[in-house]
């Protein structure tokens, strides 16, 4: 009974620090937000000022692909979310990094499809295009990993935080979507 106490006490911060640490947690996401805000805004100028651009973006953008990815993604968030709810942490955690890893490859290969196009433009926007979605791509790789780490021994304070990150990365693909590929 005592090392069950010990164990519980380990995965509990002291409240001073819980506060902190979610603190930080809402910098880390208002920070990314406010990121690929700039970096949305700037795709959104861009493709006003240049419109027949925008059209020849959208051309060599694989959108079929882009929804499967999408469904993926969002899919993972659903295990993510289950297991910030309390429901099998590890299996949801592995199932929601399994579904980033999905989305990775599902973006791989729409840029395989959509680079020979994209090289043959000119101007920003198609390397815009690139940064905005090679950066959430690294994200998704980055945070699916912290899935798999927390899936290790998942405590909830941690299941909880890795899931709101995750979350995060979710919203942002839909920030992505509709500006980029829907535009």
């Amino acid at each position: 009974m005592t090392i069950a106490v010990r164990a519980s006490s380990l995965d509990a911060a002291p409240p001073a620090q819980e506060g902190g640490m979610e603190l930080l947690l809402w910098i880390l996401i208002w920070s990314e937000l406010a990121v690929f805000g700039a970096l949305l805004g700037a795709f959104l100028l861009l493709s006003a000022l240049d419109p027949p651009a925008l059209t020849v973006l959208h051309r060599a953008l694989d959108l079929p692909l882009a929804g499967i990815a999408t469904a993926t993604l969002l899919g993972s968030g659903f295990f993510a979310a289950r297991a910030a709810s309390g429901a099998a942490p590890r299996r949801n955690l592995v199932a929601a990094a399994l579904g980033g890893f999905g989305f990775c490859a599902l973006k791989l290969a729409a840029f395989g499809h959509e680079l020979p196009a994209l090289a043959a433009m000119d101007g920003r926007l198609p390397e815009l295009h690139l940064l905005i979605t090679g950066f959430h791509l690294a994200h998704v790789l980055f945070v699916a990993l912290l899935l798999l780490a927390v899936a290790w021994r998942p405590a909830p304070r941690q299941v909880a935080t890795v899931a709101t990150v995750w979350h995060l990365v979710d919203l942002v693909w839909l920030l992505i979507l509709p500006v980029i590929y829907l535009g």
